[in-house]
């Protein structure tokens, strides 16, 4: 189970992941698998990828919190390489995602369905701001034009430690925005790809089932 702990922090101090906002918090090990190579979008994909194998990372580090107006995962995972700087399409960045669905039973391996959407939050060194990203099935993904998401991450001594975060109250369509608040129940799971083995897209390490969330009041 993974639970958002109400604290006395500011944004910018839960933003840092090496802030003062998440000491006493604990870190919920979630345990990572590389993504079904039959689950990616082509047969030439599949038949390059399956002897070189992929999903590189074997667990998340992931801890929670939130100030009654935002709430912040703050995710970290062991990596020897630090691929911020991506510099051709020959280079790919370090990435990890929050995934959650809208609604409660949306499958995680087929990112969604058409009723039942799923959002991802994805965190990219190279970018600003994390991408706000949903998606009704597999090869449906949208990155929203507009995103909510803040995010900052640290590489150091072969670790990344990266937090994510969006305010509870947000002006975008109900039917993209995942409900959450002080006091609510719902789901997630986490990605991470390792840019140094060339993982994108849907080659990664991932959590196929849903881990409960709790937000407290």
């Amino acid at each position: 189970m993974v639970t958002a702990v109400r604290v006395s922090a500011s944004d910018d101090a839960l933003l840092n992941p090496e802030g003062s906002g998440w000491r006493g918090i604990g870190l919920e090990r979630i345990e990572l698998t590389p993504t079904p190579i039959v689950l990616q979008p082509s047969e030439y994909v599949q038949n390059k990828w399956e002897p070189l194998g992929h999903g590189a990372t074997p667990e998340v580090r992931v801890a929670a919190a939130h100030n009654g107006t935002a709430i912040f995962f703050r995710m970290e995972w062991d990596d020897p390489t630090d691929n911020s700087q991506p510099n051709d399409m020959a280079d790919f960045p370090d990435q990890a995602g929050v995934m959650m669905p809208v609604k409660q039973d949306a499958p995680i391996t087929e990112m969604g369905l058409p009723d039942q959407p799923v959002n991802m939050w994805l965190w990219r060194p190279d970018m600003e701001a994390p991408l706000y990203v949903t998606s009704t099935g597999r090869g449906t993904s949208v990155r929203q034009p507009d995103t909510p998401l803040s995010g900052s991450g640290i590489w150091s001594d072969g670790v990344w430690r990266v937090v994510v975060s969006r305010p509870f109250n947000v002006s975008m369509p109900a039917g993209i925005v995942v409900p959450l608040a002080p006091g609510v129940s719902h789901k997630c799971t986490f990605a991470v790809w390792q840019g140094a083995a060339k993982e994108r897209g849907g080659l990664k390490a991932f959590q196929a089932t849903w881990q409960p969330l709790e937000v407290e009041r």
